[in-house]
């Protein structure tokens, strides 16, 4: 009946750290999520600054204070910020990606965990019944 305990005691840990990668998991696709609506703003700025004429007066808010701005430096700010973002987003992916495999290879485990208890109770009940007999 030890190796019964081991096996649960197995199970209960590689459970809570099945859990916790699902936690993480949530995080990352929450930032993934902000990542995108980020991204979505900045090529709706993008595609109006791309409307603008060349001579268009913008201006950027730092602080409390409007500073004006070339065109072509707002279009590169906006450019380098989509740049920063689609590059965030592949580093995101990846971890989707890492912690999905993690959580595949922890189920796994877990249930070769429950097969080997099933097996043993198995054997377990069958040695029970001889005994009876």
């Amino acid at each position: 009946m030890e190796q019964v305990q081991q096996l649960q005691s197995k199970i209960e840990d590689e459970t809570k750290e099945l859990q916790t990668l699902q936690r993480e998991l949530q995080k990352i696709v929450d930032g993934r999520q902000r990542l995108i609506e980020q991204q979505n703003e900045n090529e709706l700025v993008k595609k109006e600054f791309d409307l603008l004429e060349a001579n268009a007066k913008v201006y950027k808010l730092i602080g409390a204070v409007l500073v004006p701005q070339t065109t072509q430096e707002s279009k590169e700010n906006v450019n380098k910020r989509l740049n920063f973002i689609l590059n965030e987003l592949k580093k995101v992916e990846d971890l989707v990606k890492d912690n999905q495999n993690k959580q595949l290879q922890k189920r796994a485990l877990i249930q070769k965990f429950q097969e080997q208890l099933y097996h043993i109770m198995q054997a377990y009940q069958q040695s029970l019944q001889k005994q009876q007999q």
